[in-house]
């Protein structure tokens, strides 16, 4: 997930609190000179978050919209202690240039072939400055429905829990744990899955020789019954069990 913003709307200090990677946190702008990775722990899951040099008018560093293009999802930031509209604009002026897209047109025109479409969360960071909430709600009210949108304090560590919710609600992926029969099922290390991936697609993840192979499998969770036998084409949900028979 690129994390995404204006100088000093708080990108790194939020980066630093959730992340614990080493990074850069001033009062001043343009502490963030690259690219800076770091994993966000989500319940049983790490989800890998990349801090950026904030957005300006300027055309943004050349290997920026690469990176930004790669990732599964975008973390936009504004501060909510200012007008969140300037800042939107200017953000959405550099995602175009960077042939990102996050919003629908209301036109409903079609989209060029070069622009790479991005889920992307909306966080207003500085929430406790925003000490009547109109910014939050003005921003809510243009963008929720759109994008989900979330008010966040990086400094008063506020929201994170709802934030960390909602990035991997973004992502749109599923857990998928895996037992061995007569076993118990190993909830600490889950595959990772796209949201409508089948059975097929996880034993594959768990090795290529199970897609193949694999005469049946059990499931625990989204069957109707415990244990059910399920075949290849059965679409997993988060938190299911499998159960696989060569």
């Amino acid at each position: 997930v690129g994390i995404i913003g204006l100088p000093n709307a708080g990108k790194s200090q939020l980066f630093a609190a959730i992340t614990n990677a080493p990074t850069t946190v001033a009062a001043y702008p343009f502490t963030t000179h690259t690219a800076t990775p770091g994993m966000m722990e989500y319940e049983n899951i790490q989800i890998q978050l990349i801090d950026t040099p904030p957005l300006t008018d300027q055309p943004p560093e050349w290997w920026l919209p690469p990176v930004m293009r790669r990732a599964d999802a975008l973390l936009i930031m504004v501060d909510l202690s200012a007008d969140p509209h300037p800042q939107m604009t200017t953000i959405l002026a550099q995602l175009n240039r960077m042939r990102i897209k996050i919003l629908d047109d209301a036109a409903g025109e079609s989209e060029p072939e070069t622009m790479t479409r991005k889920p992307a969360l909306l966080a207003g960071n500085k929430s406790d400055l925003d000490t009547d909430g109109k910014n939050n709600r003005t921003l809510a009210a243009k963008y929720e429905g759109q994008l989900p949108v979330v008010a966040i304090s990086a400094l008063g560590k506020i929201g994170y829990e709802e934030l960390k919710t909602r990035i991997f609600q973004v992502l749109d992926i599923i857990r998928v744990y895996t037992k061995t029969p007569g076993g118990k099922a190993d909830l600490t290390d889950p595959i990772i899955l796209r949201r409508g991936s089948t059975l097929e697609e996880s034993a594959a993840q768990v090795h290529k020789d199970f897609a193949a192979k694999m005469k049946y499998a059990r499931i625990w969770g989204s069957g109707k019954h415990d244990g059910i036998r399920v075949k290849r084409d059965h679409v997993l949900q988060d938190g299911d069990i499998i159960e696989l028979h060569m």
